[in-house]
């Protein structure tokens, strides 16, 4: 009987260590499930304007695909169009001027070396008893004249040249500010948003509209604090509709966050735990993924298989 009790509790103290143990098995996770929002891999930017004016025209909106370059809202600039007809006027007329006192030194010059050339036969005349020092000093006098002539005409040019550029520089200043009304795009891409109505008054202080550029699209999921030691660059990641196994993509992890934040995305979530902070990984998506900026979809991440 005592050796019955014995092998009984034996067994016992056996199945309660057996069970400890089990309990104390670590299950590794092999995938991670996280919320995410489709963004373009270049942030999308909100556009706005150098100056305060009044919408002209409207060229693009929202969902057109435009160039770099492109104008796409253009402001009221009947003024400086008025002022840069003013300034370019002000440049014809000292090339006019400048034109001028040009021809007058090349007279100038004509004159003097005839004068010069007097002055010379005159004056070996004079030497040669033949001609009155009078008329060799009168044709002197003449010659330095028309030389002091051409100096006065020579510095009468770089003063005309000099205004000449300053117009010029007042010509391209008035050129920006009429560029400066018209807004382009920065690049190649899509227009998000166009509330903008041609005659309403637009300010710096607020954007003008949302613009995309042309980029690979991304997903950027936030992962719990829990989880993150998990994650590796070049993950697979699938993503999928919220709640589904519908897959919608595929892609690779190609950026992680160097520190932990605050939930951000969807933080309006019911639930949402406010000492829980997570971690933002960016998902590259492969192929010709046809998904809508800002959605919202569910994120994969396979932590045993990378591209």
């Amino acid at each position: 009987m005592l050796l019955a009790l014995l092998f009984f509790a034996g067994c016992k103290t056996n199945e309660d260590k057996s069970a400890t143990d089990a309990d104390k098995t670590i299950v590794e996770p092999v995938r991670i499930i996280a919320l995410g929002r489709v963004e373009p891999e270049v942030k999308i930017t909100a556009i706005g304007s150098e100056v305060n004016g009044v919408v002209k025209k409207i060229y693009a909106h929202a969902g057109d695909s435009v160039k770099k370059g492109d104008v796409l809202v253009e402001f009221v600039h009947d003024y400086e169009d008025a002022k840069l007809a003013q300034v370019n006027a002000k440049v014809g007329m000292q090339n006019a001027e400048i034109q001028n006192i040009q021809v007058q030194i090349s007279s100038a010059k004509i004159k003097t070396e005839n004068l010069k050339t007097k002055y010379e036969r005159l004056q070996k005349i004079f030497e040669q008893g033949a001609e009155t020092k009078q008329n060799a000093d009168n044709a002197k006098s003449d010659f330095e004249q028309s030389a002091k002539d051409i100096d006065r005409l020579t510095a009468a040019l770089h003063s005309a040249e000099s205004k000449l550029n300053e117009i010029a520089t007042d010509s391209k200043v008035t050129a920006v500010d009429v560029q400066r009304r018209k807004v382009k795009a920065p690049s190649d891409g899509v227009i998000l948003t166009m509330d903008l109505t041609e005659g309403s008054a637009a300010t710096t202080e607020k954007a003008l509209f949302d613009f995309a550029p042309n980029s690979a699209l991304t997903v950027l999921c936030e992962v719990d604090e829990l989880w993150v030691n998990k994650l590796k660059l070049g993950q697979h990641a699938l993503v999928r509709i919220p709640g589904t196994d519908d897959k919608l993509a595929e892609g690779e992890v190609i950026y992680l966050s160097p520190y932990l934040k605050k939930k951000s995305l969807f933080s309006d979530d019911s639930g949402n735990m406010e000492d829980r902070r997570v971690r933002e990984v960016r998902i590259r998506l492969s192929g010709n993924a046809n998904l809508l900026l800002n959605s919202r979809v569910e994120v994969v991440i396979d932590l045993l298989k990378t591209k």
